[in-house]
């Protein structure tokens, strides 16, 4: 599964959830392929899935992003990243 882990500056907040997301891949052993990138970086992502903390991913369902996306409340919560990964786990 290609992920693309998205922020404003693509920097910080996407960087520290990309650190989860692949830790959290690994605990399930998840084959995620995952970067981290900038909102720039959206509209050419040719990938599965978008992760953003929830309020850029309200953002990018309003401006009709069409890859699903998911948007994590607290970018340090482990147990919420996998629950909102596992539906998409295998699709």
């Amino acid at each position: 599964m290609k992920v693309l882990v998205t922020c404003r500056n693509g920097m910080g907040t996407s960087t520290m959830l990309t650190v989860q997301l692949r830790n959290v891949a690994s605990k399930n052993g998840w084959d995620v392929d995952c970067e981290h990138a900038s909102l720039d970086a959206v509209g050419s992502f040719r990938g599965d899935l978008i992760i953003s903390l929830s309020d850029v991913a309200k953002e990018l369902e309003d401006e009709g992003v069409k890859t699903p996306i998911i948007g994590i409340d607290s970018l340090m919560d482990s147990n919420e990243i996998e629950r909102k990964m596992t539906p998409y786990i295998g699709k």
